[in-house]
């Protein structure tokens, strides 16, 4: 994984160089992303068996993107795409037909390439080699470089919300849906999406067992909220 990891990025930079977009081919080689979720010890220098690969990543990545790249691995694990296609095929037995559609989170963008045609895509996604490898395998969908915690669009700006949110103990400051670091990330990623989510519409996403089980205020505070935004349609516990 860590090779197909330093391949994508070589691809990933020489697109952006060039201001081109990628080729079938490089398409290829950037399906192959994982993400460093995946291969956490190619940072850790005590990882010796590494050190190629970290020499080859340092070669290609400037100082903040090592830095970034490093960040990521505490939250960096993409969705199976036989996954994704089953809440795509559910979203539309739910009754969403199209429209503006986000993925908060996004990564390299599984959902977004798996959306059905009449799903106009937006992508969140704060790692910037991410982001740009997202952008390059979905040219058809918009991918916005930041934190969702200070993505700025209208309440009831999409009609769906679909993705596999980011899992942490830690919170993030939103001046808006988080400003006392009440909730988890997680939490705050669902809580949000609801709220630039439009009344009708549907907020469909993988998150961690905390969410429904949790029994600190916090935690109930969440359910709470999310309870005041939307109705459950339905919860599915995985692996099941």
């Amino acid at each position: 994984r860590a090779r197909a990891n330093v391949a994508a990025v070589r691809v990933a930079i020489e697109c952006r160089d060039a201001n081109r977009f990628a080729t079938a081919d490089e398409q290829q080689t950037l399906s192959q992303w994982s993400g460093w979720g995946a291969v956490p010890d190619i940072f850790d220098p005590n990882k010796p068996d590494w050190s190629a690969e970290r020499d080859q990543l340092r070669e290609v990545l400037t100082a903040q993107e090592y830095d970034a790249a490093r960040r990521s691995t505490l939250n960096a694990h993409y969705t199976d795409p036989r996954l994704v296609s089953a809440m795509w095929d559910a979203l539309g037995e739910a009754g969403f037909a199209g429209g503006r559609a986000l993925e908060p989170g996004c990564g390299s963008g599984t959902f977004m390439a798996m959306a059905p045609d009449t799903a106009v895509m937006v992508g969140v996604e704060k790692d910037p080699m991410t982001a740009q490898i997202a952008h390059l395998l979905n040219p058809h969908a918009q991918v916005r470089l930041e934190g969702f915690e200070t993505t700025t669009v209208g309440q009831g700006a999409f009609a769906a919300t679909i993705g596999n949110v980011p899992f942490a103990k830690t919170a993030v400051h939103d001046p808006v849906y988080n400003p006392d670091y009440r909730y988890n990330l997680h939490n705050h990623f669902l809580i949000k999406s609801l709220h630039l989510t439009a009344p009708g519409g549907w907020v469909m996403g993988i998150t961690t067992h905390p969410t429904m089980d949790a029994v600190g205020a916090a935690g109930v505070d969440a359910r709470r909220e999310m309870a005041q935004l939307a109705d459950l349609v339905g919860a599915v516990r995985l692996p099941s």
